[in-house]
């Protein structure tokens, strides 16, 4: 018998399920009950992704605030997977309290050990895709998908990204199946023998409060992407003391 983990995308709240999400949430059933089936022991996360500029604004929109548009949102999505009969384990919310705790322990043990560092940032920022970019991304003054882009000069925090460049290809080159199948781990060896800056994971409570507040900064949450991603790890464990 064998162990697998699976995941969807977690969803933002900004919008209702679709046709790409169900796509994408059918398919990672498929794929559980396969496994299954053969009597292997899988365990099947799917949710929603709840911070950040775009769940703001939509729950301004509807004169709601973040949380209550959030808990509303979540439900639509809830509805649609039991009707389709989506079998999975957990259904994840980074709201959720001991996300957000996990969140602010693993980025205060990343501050202590010096890995992300404050500094003075000046970028093109895409409200609609949540990212920064520099002069050289823009395409006709748009991001490279076509968004708006803002102007924006303030403090922020970095983590130390460009560090480890070097040791994740090593480590991909090392281990083939590390990444599957061999596009994929391609089109990651591809990007990461680009040059590689620090990544800005903080926004200004000032611009943006809509987040988990940084442990080390009263001022700050983080970068919605820093957050959201760690959902796969703390919904297994990590910096979970009663699942250790």
């Amino acid at each position: 018998m064998s162990r697998f983990y699976i995941t969807t995308p977690i969803y933002y709240v900004n919008d209702k399920p679709h046709i790409g999400t169900a796509f994408c949430t059918i398919a990672a059933d498929t794929l559980n009950r396969y496994h299954k089936l053969f009597g292997d022991e899988t365990y099947f996360l799917t949710g929603t992704d709840e911070h950040g500029q775009k769940a703001a604004q939509a729950a301004e929109k509807r004169g709601m605030t973040p949380q209550a548009h959030c808990d509303d949102m979540v439900q639509n999505y809830k509805k649609v997977w039991d009707e389709i009969e989506i079998d999975y384990d957990i259904f994840f919310r980074t709201t959720d309290d001991f996300h957000k705790k996990a969140v602010q322990s693993c980025l205060q043990e990343l501050f202590n050990k010096g890995e992300i560092y404050p500094n003075e940032y000046e970028g093109w920022y895409s409200v609609s895709e949540e990212i920064f970019y520099t002069e050289k991304d823009l395409v006709d003054g748009k991001s490279p998908q076509g968004r708006e882009v803002t102007k924006i000069k303030e403090k922020n925090y970095f983590f130390k990204m460009s560090k480890y460049q070097q040791a994740l290809i090593d480590h991909i080159e090392k281990n083939p199946k590390f990444i599957q199948p061999d596009s994929r781990r391609n089109e990651v060896l591809g990007f990461l023998r680009q040059p590689l800056g620090d990544l800005c994971i903080s926004r200004p409570k000032s611009r943006m409060s809509w987040g988990i507040e940084l442990p080390f900064d009263k001022d700050y949450v983080t970068y919605v992407w820093f957050d959201a991603l760690l959902n796969y790890a703390t919904a297994v464990g990590y910096q979970q003391p009663d699942k250790a």
